[in-house]
Parts: structure tokens; C-alpha cells; sequence
């Protein structure tokens, strides 16, 4: 599973609540989050390259637990890999057209994410009738990442997010980073009862462990490399209620070219 960072912490935790005895690699690129203010270009160069990692454990799944590398590969291309990729993208979609009366949606994700419009194109190859409101929100994983989801800080950035959400009466709403799950409380707060918040998640959590093996082999085992400082990661995934981690490293990865 990869992330920028902390973000990925949301598919963890339900992919754990799905298949608990199974073992987790996790990888948080905090040397370059965000993603979201990187080329798509970039992106999925750095997407590549944990991807190419993972190969030496060989895993029956692989989770790209972060909605711009999605984006990223969506738009340069898939690395080569031994096994099924699950994302956030299109189960995401399919969550929010289902828990919409409407079919007026609202997604809010990284800039990059939203620039690449690949959450209106999944909704609208879902669904011709739907109407798509989009708002890139570059302030609000920072503010995650820095630990401060609890502040009057995190309320007003997600308040002032929502507002175009409010004004197109929008019955649905994508969380469509990974990051933004950890700021619900100010969502729901912002978009009121009559608003359905889709954590892409949940669906994505769903697809990947449909693909694990029928016998799960493995402990229920957490290791954690950290590109960035392992500490300051490990002490701020517990602030946000994340497990045990039972192996934590800094790993170093070379960039790498390999997307096809």
C-alpha cells in the first residue's frame, strides 16, 4: 500500500477491518508529500518507483492508497506489476453515484487530482445523467500531515472548501484524497445531515481484499517504510488512531522511469 503520507492511513484501517490477518507493507513518501502540487508527470515517476520496491515481497495486491498517484497513472500509464493494483478512483465513483438521490456530486481532492478531471470522467462513464461540481483543495493536506486535523485551522480551510458544494446543492460529496477522511468531522459539519460524505476508502479497501487469497497467509503484521522522517510519521499515525506498527524504516528510493 502507498501513499505521500498519512492519508493512506483510511484504507488501512478498513482494509484491516476486512482481512485482519493479513500482512500490510506500507509506504509513505513524506519526503515528497504533497502530491497534489506536483506535475502528474511527477507523480507517477514517484508512484513508479515504491511500485518497483514492492516487487521484492512479493504481494498478492497492491493498494494505491493516494487519489493523485491514481490520477498520475491514469494519465501516464500503469507501472508493470506481479500483482492486481487496487485504487481509489472508480470505486469511489460508484460509492458516490449510489449514495446520491440526484445525481448531483461534489469531489474534493488534491489540485492535481482535480485537474485531471479523472473523478467527472469515471462519473460520467457511470452515468450520463450526472452533474459533477469539482474543488481542488491544496490547503488541506498539509494540514494533516503537520497533525493539526483538530484545529480551528483544519474547520475554516474545510469550511471555506465547501462552499461551492453548498451553493450547487450537492446531495453527495468525494472525499477524493485519502487525506481528507481525516478531516470528516469538519466536513460534516460544513455540508450539514442532508449531505452523504464518500470515503473512497471503504470501496477501495472492499477491491483489495477481494483480491487476496481465499487463506490469508500471513500474521496480521504492520511494516512501515517512511521515505521521510519514520519518527515524526510513526508519532503522528498514532495521533490519528492508526494500529500497531510493528516494523518502521526509512527507505531511500532511487527515481525511477519505469511506467508503461
Amino acid at each position: 500500500m502507498l501513499d505521500s503520507g498519512l492519508g493512506g492511513l483510511t484504507v488501512l484501517s478498513a482494509l484491516r477491518a476486512l482481512a485482519p490477518d493479513s500482512d500490510v507493507l506500507y509506504f509513505a513518501d513524506t519526503a515528497n508529500v504533497p502530491y497534489g502540487d506536483r506535475t502528474l508527470q511527477d507523480v507517477a515517476a514517484l508512484g513508479a518507483r515504491i511500485v518497483e520496491r514492492f516487487a521484492i515481497f512479493d504481494p498478492a495486491a497492491i493498494v494505491i492508497a493516494s487519489g493523485t498517484t491514481c490520477a498520475a497513472f491514469d494519465r501516464c500509464g500503469w507501472p508493470a506489476a506481479s500483482a492486481p493494483f487496487a485504487g481509489v478512483i472508480e470505486t469511489g465513483s460508484r460509492a458516490a453515484l449510489e449514495a446520491s438521490a440526484s445525481g448531483n456530486i461534489g469531489v474534493i481532492a488534491t489540485r492535481a487530482t482535480i485537474e485531471s478531471g479523472c473523478f467527472e470522467q469515471a462519473l460520467r462513464a457511470l452515468s450520463n445523467a450526472v452533474r459533477v461540481t469539482n474543488v481542488g483543495a491544496p490547503a488541506l493536506v498539509p494540514i494533516v500531515e503537520a497533525g493539526e486535523s483538530s484545529t480551528e485551522r483544519a474547520q475554516a480551510a474545510v469550511l471555506d472548501a465547501c462552499a461551492p458544494f453548498v451553493a450547487a446543492r450537492c446531495d453527495a460529496v468525494i472525499l477524493g484524497c485519502t487525506h481528507f477522511p481525516h478531516l470528516r468531522t469538519w466536513f460534516a459539519a460544513a455540508l450539514g445531515p442532508g449531505v452523504k460524505l464518500v470515503d473512497p476508502a471503504d470501496a477501495c479497501a472492499a477491491a483489495a481484499a477481494a483480491l487476496l487469497p481465499a487463506t490469508p497467509r500471513g500474521r496480521g503484521l504492520l511494516k512501515v517504510e517512511v521515505s521521510g522522517d519514520e519518527l515524526l510519521f510513526a508519532q503522528r499515525a498514532k495521533a490519528l488512531g492508526a494500529g500497531r506498527i510493528d516494523d518502521l524504516a526509512h527507505v531511500t528510493l532511487e527515481r525511477s522511469s519505469a511506467i508503461s
